[in-house]
């Protein structure tokens, strides 16, 4: 099963780990960019993530090896947090990709895996996708959704600016999504759990399953970092290919090359995006209640 380890660092923290792990790991480390991240790398078995926040996630069959040879004064001095969860009845898991990202679409995807699947989801490598590349990603959800039963809802960034002048509320949003979702796999699959990221108040979800079902879940569980469930870490890897798949397609609309996140270089894409169709064709790529919109002069959602 795969692991999943969590720590906390300060900045002095961050640098002196990455100086150190670039000293100590094997040459065939690989090193890799990760949005939010200031360090990613792939090593025995294993891949870490240390994130601008101060949160390291590290994530893999060799995560407990990985964790005692490499990270032993940090596992003494910061907090711990073992993430992986039980997989022992048949699940429904499910997550969200394009919350935090001003161009794209939102996507919710949900799997059914059983407990006979797990070690095939484990060996293709499935984790919380902000832990793998995009790259590597795609192979891997397209094998997902031929090995499991997989239901994806998508909200392309129109449909979204709708949905968002009628409630904003993103957790309202999501919810929605979710159950549509769930619901679907549901009905093919009565007796499964459901197992979510918590994003938000756990009625959101709750009552919404309630009233697409006419009947509440067998055991609905919303836990933070659910990822570290393996049908949850599916849901993740196939909502963010389809999240990046979607980006593509506003990209393509676009005519000028965007950035994910929110951050300096997503500004940088708007303004070139507005420079070619203004407004009409902002609310065709982007989310536009983020405050990117905001500092476009002459731009109101």
């Amino acid at each position: 099963m795969t692991t999943t380890l969590v720590y906390a660092v300060d900045d002095a923290g961050a640098s002196a780990l990455e100086q150190r792990l670039r000293g100590e790991l094997p040459p065939d480390a690989e090193w890799r960019r990760v949005d939010h991240a200031r360090f990613a790398v792939k090593a025995a078995g294993a891949n870490l993530v240390c994130y601008r926040s101060g949160k390291v996630v590290l994530q893999g069959a060799g995560a407990e090896e990985f964790a005692a040879r490499y990270l032993r004064e940090l596992a003494a001095a910061a907090p711990r947090d073992d993430a992986a969860m039980p997989f022992e009845v048949p699940t429904i898991g499910a997550d969200e990709a394009g919350k935090g990202d001003y161009f794209g679409p939102l996507v919710v995807a949900a799997v059914y895996a059983e407990p006979a699947q797990r070690a095939e989801l484990a060996a293709m490598g499935v984790a919380d996708s902000k832990t793998l590349s995009d790259q590597r990603m795609f192979p891997m959800a397209e094998r997902i959704e031929r090995t499991c039963d997989c239901e994806v809802r998508e909200l392309p960034p129109p449909d979204y600016n709708d949905r968002w002048r009628a409630d904003p509320n993103v957790n309202h949003v999501l919810a929605d999504l979710h159950a549509d979702a769930i619901a679907s796999l549901l009905r093919r699959h009565p007796d499964a759990e459901v197992v979510v990221d918590k994003f938000g108040d756990e009625r959101l979800i709750a009552d919404r399953l309630q009233q697409r079902l006419g009947r509440p879940p067998r055991r609905l569980v919303q836990v933070p970092r659910a990822e570290g469930h393996l049908a949850v870490g599916a849901a993740s890897v196939v909502a963010r290919v389809h999240f990046v798949e979607g980006f593509q397609r506003c990209e393509e609309e676009s005519g000028t090359d965007l950035h994910k996140g929110a951050g300096a270089p997503v500004d940088a894409a708007a303004a070139r995006a507005f420079a070619i169709g203004g407004r009409q064709l902002l609310a065709r790529i982007a989310k536009l209640h983020f405050k990117n919109s905001q500092r476009l002069a002459g731009l109101v959602p």
